[in-house]
């Protein structure tokens, strides 16, 4: 039994103590027929089943606990803050110092590994997560990883006097839907699809 079960059904009971259609509204899921939300996460689809709290994939089995009490938070906390069009590092939100060394080893260094050496192979992996290019770094794609919640990925090409980097950075409306413990999660499990995604040789 998962240690985060308990945190689950708590955040299912929460849900049921919010209205529909603000949930919806202020997270930018998706009203499916039945009293269902909608929601895509790293390119995946999940439903949500109102209010009842369960949270399911795409082919109607339970979601894994982890990404469950996500997309819940997600829900939860959304208040449909508009886009800024600015994006910020993740050691500029509230909290984020404390969490970034978790970061960079959660999120950024196993993208680097992968992509360092061949960034061209980052833009067709981040079409399996519904990115797609922008013009940062080198190389740089975006990747909706919840409907309100971009996740940039910026990668600068290594030469014979520097190795290869990345950013991962944010629109700085993000901290109108999730903390930087969340947000962590959030973008820890998009750099796993990402690097799963990648299929050259």
């Amino acid at each position: 039994m998962s240690v985060y079960l308990g945190t689950y059904e708590g955040l299912r009971g929460r849900l049921a103590g919010h209205d529909l259609e603000h949930l919806v509204a202020n997270s930018g899921a998706r009203r499916l027929p039945g009293e269902r939300i909608g929601l895509r996460c790293a390119g995946l689809e999940y439903e949500i089943l109102y209010p009842d709290g369960m949270v399911l994939q795409a082919d109607g089995s339970p979601a894994d606990v982890n990404a469950a009490i996500l997309l819940l938070l997600y829900l939860l906390e959304a208040t449909g803050r508009p886009m800024e069009g600015r994006w910020i590092s993740f050691e500029q939100l509230p909290g984020g110092p404390g969490y970034l060394a978790s970061f960079r080893g959660r999120v950024v260094v196993p993208v680097l590994k992968a992509y360092g050496p061949r960034p061209d192979h980052l833009l067709e992996a981040a079409k399996e997560l519904d990115g797609g290019p922008m013009t940062m770094g080198d190389v740089a794609v975006v990747i909706p990883a919840l409907p309100r919640v971009p996740i940039a990925y910026v990668l600068w090409r290594g030469d014979d006097e520097f190795a290869p980097s990345i950013s991962v950075v944010f629109d700085a409306s993000v901290e109108g839907y999730l903390d930087a413990e969340v947000l962590t999660m959030l973008a820890e499990r998009t750099s796993r699809r990402l690097v799963a995604a990648d299929r050259a040789p």
